[in-house]
Order: C-alpha cells, then structure tokens, then sequence
C-alpha cells in the first residue's frame, strides 16, 4: 500500500465503529487531525509499503498497551473487546486533546507520534482525562437522584431548588443547621444523596 492509497482509506476507517479500531486506525485518525490542523498531510517515516511496520504504528501500539488495564492480554476475548472499546476511545480523545486542547495555537505543535509517549504528555491527559470522568458519573448520579426525587419525594422541589450537584450541598447545608428530623424530605434526600454516592 502507497501512502496515497493510505491518505485514500483514512476516511472509511475512521468512520468504523471504535470497537474496531486498532493502532492502524489510530494512525489514520492522527493523519487526518495533523492535515485538518496544518492543512498538510502528515508523512509517515520508514515507509514500507505496510501501516502496521511503520515508527507510527508502533507508537500507538505502545499506547494502547499503556492505557489497557493490568492483564489486558490473558482476558477472554470478550473481555478484550469490551475493554478495546474503552481504550481506543481514550486513544481518541487522547489525540483529540493534544490537537484541539494542548496546542491549538502558540508555536508550539505536534510533529510527530512520539508525543503520546511522553510521560509529562501522559500525565497531564490523564488528570484532565479522570476529571471529566468523574463529571460525567457526577452528572449521571445526579440525574437519577433527579429521577428518584420525581417519584418518590417530589415535595423537595416546593421547598428547594434541586437542579445540581451545589443545590445539593445547600439542602444539606440547611440540614445541619436546622437539625431536621430524620422525616423531613431534605433528610430523606440528603440520605438518598449519600446512598447513590453523590455526598
């Protein structure tokens, strides 16, 4: 395969679903994001004639082993699926991340793929990475409190604002100071609260 045959593909295997991806995959997403950023296409270094022998590859494979969880290779193969999706879909904001967040401008960029591999590169993603996890569960859990208090305790919306994680805190705040009894609906939600992990 030349690298135009290459350039010619990125689009249909980008398009798949990331349950398929593989460090193949990820080198096309990383062409297609270094030419949609420098509006060049990006030229793969020890080209010979195969995707999966170049520096590149190599450099996503590295990754994947990096993100994949402890024992990756002895799970079934349907634990192994399960988990492909989860890491190339870090992979993928991973790549997102360094183009569109950490050097969208300045004179700084990326160059090449041996940026993913950098500890201080790795590091700083993975904070910012389980931050936004964290807000995501946040989120869900609220929601479903949300849910709960609809259908089971639906007078708190009379007495208080319920809408985030703030609201939240400022019924319980209210708890403690009035010492409410174990009764009252700001008790039985603040409870509901803890049950579900959000407090």
């Amino acid at each position: 395969m030349t690298q135009e045959e290459f350039y010619r593909n990125i689009s249909d295997w980008i398009a798949q679903d990331k349950g398929r991806w593989n460090h193949i995959t990820l080198v096309a997403y990383f062409c297609h994001k270094y030419e949609s950023k420098n509006k060049t296409r990006f030229r793969l270094v020890r080209w010979n004639k195969d995707p999966g022998k170049g520096k590149e590859s190599r450099d996503f494979a590295k990754l994947f082993s990096i993100f994949a969880p402890e024992g990756y290779k002895d799970m079934s193969v349907k634990d192994k699926k399960h988990h492909r999706f989860s890491v190339n879909q870090k992979m993928y904001n991973y790549i997102n991340w360094m183009f569109d967040y950490k050097f969208r401008s300045g004179e700084k960029s990326v160059t090449g793929t041996g940026i993913f591999l950098l500890p201080s590169m790795l590091n700083e993603f993975e904070r910012m990475y389980s931050s936004q996890l964290k807000k995501i569960d946040n989120d869900d859990k609220m929601s479903n409190l949300i849910r709960w208090c609809n259908e089971n305790a639906r007078e708190i919306f009379s007495l208080h604002n319920l809408e985030d994680i703030s609201d939240l805190k400022m019924i319980n705040r209210y708890l403690e100071t009035y010492s409410l009894e174990s009764s009252s609906f700001e008790h039985v939600v603040i409870s509901k609260a803890k049950e579900f992990g959000i407090l």
